[in-house]
């Protein structure tokens, strides 16, 4: 397999655009210099990666703590309005910011700079994006304690499993045990009540998408590319009421491309190199498993087949046994209790809750709306224009088929490519088994491991269609262009755009909505109008309606009359 079809780096690498030449073979000594010179780069490389980290981060975290002093009334449509527009006006001074530093290190800085300049303003836009979501947020929730949902729905046993945990008592071991671990330390560690202590971690756990799918494709992407096709394809993924189930999906799956890319190209790796590296994989995937266990069974199928498939069986399959064994020995021996608890008679797939998507058209898979309120009003899925399949998904098709036409041989395409395979062949199996178990086993959680795929295969072909038309059109451009076309800064524009639309957007959707109790603004609203653990309301509560109780109480959520109850469990039989 040629090295070029390994790289996914659509231009050439800096290195050859200084290389030497012929005439200058001669003169030996400023050979030297460009070794150390060379030496050094290296060395300073080691610390362009925790820098690409914290910046990536930090920008997430800046519209959070910036949006505290947006003071408007969060219950009032102008006042939600004019606080996603002030979020808004403030990205754009720093996308203004970001862009002009682009370009001007395109002009003045030597390539080698040039890339590390790229490479921050790639992590900051990458942070900025979901940091501007959970600023929305914290306006949707300014002046009240409570988090979004007030305690309601799951967290009614997310937080009494944290309390027994808090106790020193044994927890289910059916569910990963770190989003638990996380809410009782941050509750200690800021000295409130686990139910607050959830607003903190719904805020900033909205705020880490855009880094960690950023810096998770990173591993395979160059900073461009890992923007424009890992944190856009994230977008529809965000959710802040309960935001470490997505989160954890954008992450694991550029992780596993990571790890069969490096499968495949398994025979040039130093055997002690391949264990290190399939060693530190398989910690990422079994915290990732921690966090949140669905996504790795629907993706499981997937991962053998394009590891079978990637594996160079002739030459490298020795380096390759022992990248995936080191991988899935790590990955066991931290996550083994919680694989036992799933497969156990009460485990995940004992699982009977039937909700609106259980009940749908079992091939749709272009919106994920999860099992959030207002589904069941709604025609779902929607009438589509083709035979009942709509223009997106069409897209979506046409996006695969370029995906497999430019690079139906690369690792990234058949990784994303047999994951979606197996989610979709997962997903038929045991929807069609749900009449004989009446059971779901969180089937229609495949709708977000094949939306994403797809979204990334799409993306992907974009990449691979530039590099091809770049390969034809090579010997026209070259001659006339110095610098290989825009300034990065420019380019950054047009995904700008999209990222602060689409996180105004998803911001726009969880504000408090005093009218309509059936969409997710119902998540926001209630957390103002619930009394609080001491019986008092918060501000905005009190004048849109909430009356303080003097007898400090817990209570249970406040619903209007017209909203709906929860669906039934279905019975055989009825």
């Amino acid at each position: 397999m040629p090295v070029e079809e390994l790289l996914e780096d659509p231009l050439p690498p800096v290195e050859t655009t200084s290389a030497p030449t012929v005439t200058e073979e001669p003169r030996e000594e400023p050979a030297g210099p460009p070794v150390k010179r060379q030496r050094w780069r290296n060395w300073l490389r080691a610390l362009w990666i925790p820098l690409e980290i914290a910046t990536a981060v930090t920008a997430a975290l800046i519209f959070p703590f910036w949006a505290k002093n947006i003071d408007v009334d969060p219950m009032n449509r102008i006042g939600q309005v004019s606080g996603l527009s002030a979020l808004q006006f403030r990205f754009a001074i720093i996308a203004v910011a970001i862009v002009t530093v682009l370009i001007v290190a395109h002009k003045l800085l030597s390539p080698y700079w040039r890339d590390v300049v790229v490479r921050i303003g790639c992590a900051a836009v990458a942070g900025l994006a979901t940091g501007m979501v959970a600023g929305g947020i914290q306006v949707a929730l300014r002046d009240t304690p409570q988090p979004l949902w007030a305690g309601g729905g799951d967290y009614v046993w997310i937080l009494q499993w944290t309390e027994m945990l808090m106790r020193g008592e044994d927890i289910p071991d059916h569910y990963g045990p770190l989003p638990f671990t996380i809410i009782q330390y941050w509750s200690e560690r800021s000295d409130q009540l686990p139910l607050y202590a959830l607003k903190d971690l719904q805020i900033f756990g909205t705020a880490l998408f855009g880094p960690g799918a950023y810096l998770a494709w990173r591993m395979s992407l160059r900073p461009m590319w890992a923007l424009g096709i890992g944190v856009v394809a994230m977008l529809p993924f965000i959710e802040p009421v309960k935001p470490y189930p997505q989160l954890t999906l954008v992450i694991m799956i550029p992780v596993l491309v990571a790890l069969l890319r490096q499968a495949r190209r398994s025979d040039r790796l130093h055997p002690l190199l391949a264990l290190l590296y399939g060693a530190g994989i398989g910690a990422i995937l079994a915290l990732l498993f921690q966090l949140y266990t669905g996504w790795a069974v629907w993706c499981a199928p997937g991962v053998v087949l394009a590891f079978l498939i990637v594996t160079p069986w002739r030459r490298g399959w020795v380096k390759a046994l022992l990248l995936a064994g080191s991988a899935l020995l790590i990955f066991l021996r931290i996550t083994w209790g919680t694989i036992m608890g799933i497969f156990a008679p009460t485990g995940a797939t004992s699982d009977n809750y039937f909700y609106f998507d259980t009940n749908t058209e079992p091939t749709y898979f272009a919106m994920w709306r999860n099992d959030r309120p207002g589904a069941e009003s709604l025609l779902w899925p929607p009438t589509g224009e083709l035979g009942g399949v709509g223009v997106f998904t069409l897209l979506l098709a046409i996006g695969i088929g370029a995906a497999l036409w430019f690079g139906w041989r690369r690792s990234a395409v058949i990784s994303l490519g047999c994951f979606a395979a197996g989610a979709w062949v997962l997903r038929m199996w045991l929807a069609s088994e749900q009449w004989a178990t009446m059971t779901v086993r969180l089937y229609p959680r495949t709708t977000a491991v094949l939306l994403y795929c797809t979204l990334l295969l799409t993306g992907f072909a974009v990449l691979y269609g530039v590099k091809a038309v770049r390969r034809m059109m090579a010997h026209r451009l070259e001659p006339k262009t110095e610098r290989g076309g825009a300034p990065a800064g420019v380019m950054l524009i047009p995904i700008m755009l999209v990222l602060a639309s689409a996180a105004s957007a998803t911001a726009n959707r969880y504000m408090p909505d005093t009218e309509r109790r059936d969409t997710v603004g119902y998540m926001s609203w209630i957390a103002h109008m619930k009394r609080l653990p001491d019986g008092s309301c918060p501000r905005w509560g009190i004048v849109y309606g909430c009356r303080p109780d003097p007898r400090p109480k817990y209570e249970k959520d406040i619903l209007p009359k017209s909203w709906p109850q929860q669906r039934p469990v279905i019975k055989k039989g009825s």
